[in-house]
């Protein structure tokens, strides 16, 4: 009888250890992300510059491709018609 007891508590406290364990790490990764956030805010804000690329490379902006295309007009061409 006390063997069942002391296995019951035993098979609980490695149940709310696993539990507390995960719920600490998660919160610890979001305080990381947070603060990486925050101090890439802070850098931009404080006047930091983003990271230099060469010219016409592809800018990656949230996981999509977004491509800058030179294909414009002049200001003198632009009372005429787009062919």
């Amino acid at each position: 009888m006390i063997g069942q007891v002391f296995r019951w508590l035993i098979i609980t406290a490695i149940l709310a250890a696993v539990l507390v364990a995960v719920f600490v790490a998660w919160w610890l990764a979001l305080l990381i992300a947070l603060v990486a956030l925050a101090l890439g805010a802070l850098r931009r804000l404080l006047g930091g510059k983003p990271g230099e690329r060469a010219p016409g490379e592809t800018v990656i902006l949230e996981g999509e491709y977004t491509e800058v295309e030179r294909d414009t007009r002049n200001l003198s061409d632009r009372d005429r018609p787009a062919p």
